[in-house]
């Protein structure tokens, strides 16, 4: 019993201890907690007879306020919502802890086993324990929510930023009933600037980037033995038998039959290949770098 009263003074030092945090930290309804936690313990403290359910019941309220003092140091993290839970939780702990009190002082003074034995008509202490252990363990919820969110954090879905805008960019063409394939995307300057920003990079890396895939398009004609004289001779030609601008609306039987000479020569170049308006912008980017 000794022992056991020692940690109950210890418990009385926690609530002061528990308090001061709880109040700095802005913890909801902590100085009404900490009245019914010292409330039980110095009942305890000052009890004729200490009976092992009493001491039962200081221990209970010591737990209570060891996990009120981590919450207390992680109330800032919490959210709205937690806030708002955790003064549901605290409101409830006050309330029991108020009870167990009552329980308490009737086993500290004489008559104690005539109240121990009228079972039936009363809260016992082990079902004012379970209520404590509900809502301690809502309370531990909140509090490992507000501790680990950090963590949980890092196990959201993390979006993919160019992805992201050109599965946007694929739905819209799709929407539209247009064609959403690499080279269809690759021809639109909206959607590639889309890309840039959704990358990230600055203008000039994205510039570098372009820069490689004319470069690429550039060996893949020279592989075949065009020269960039030869393209950009071929780009005139081109253009005089149809405006860029014209393309999409012309007739796509119209745009083989007046290109068809000029498209055979071009590497990959088929009746059934990717279309003129894809060589014309490939043409032309590599234009822009000679």
């Amino acid at each position: 019993a000794g022992r056991a009263l020692d940690k109950v003074r210890t418990g009385l030092k926690l609530v002061d201890i528990v308090l001061k945090i709880g109040e700095g930290a802005g913890l909801p309804l902590i100085p009404a907690v900490c009245s019914a936690a010292r409330g039980v313990l110095q009942v305890v403290q000052a009890s004729r007879t200490v009976i092992n359910d009493a001491l039962s019941a200081a221990k209970r309220t010591i737990d209570v306020l060891e996990l009120l003092q981590l919450m207390a140091e992680n109330v800032e993290r919490m959210d709205v919502e937690s806030r708002a839970s955790v003064e549901d939780r605290m409101r409830e702990l006050q309330r029991v802890l108020e009870e167990v009190r009552s329980a308490v002082a009737a086993f500290g003074k004489k008559g104690w086993l005539r109240h121990a034995l009228k079972v039936g008509r009363r809260n016992t202490l082990s079902q004012l324990d379970s209520e404590i252990t509900d809502q301690l363990d809502m309370l531990l919820k909140c509090y490992n929510l507000a501790r680990d969110a950090h963590i949980i954090d890092r196990l959201q879905a993390r979006e993919y930023a160019v992805e992201a805008e050109v599965q946007r960019q694929v739905a819209a063409r799709e929407t539209n009933g247009e064609a959403f394939d690499a080279d269809a995307l690759e021809k639109d300057t909206a959607a590639v600037r889309g890309i840039a920003d959704a990358s990230g990079v600055t203008d000039a890396e994205f510039q570098e980037e372009i820069s490689e895939l004319r470069s690429e398009m550039r060996d893949g004609f020279a592989s075949t033995g065009i020269k960039l004289d030869e393209i950009q001779a071929m780009m005139e030609k081109l253009c005089e038998y149809v405006r860029l601008e014209d393309l999409s609306s012309a007739s796509p039987t119209c745009q083989r039959l007046s290109l068809q000479p000029i498209l055979a020569t071009l590497p990959g170049a088929s009746s059934s290949s990717a279309g003129p308006s894809s060589y014309l912008l490939k043409i032309s980017l590599l234009s822009q770098t000679a």
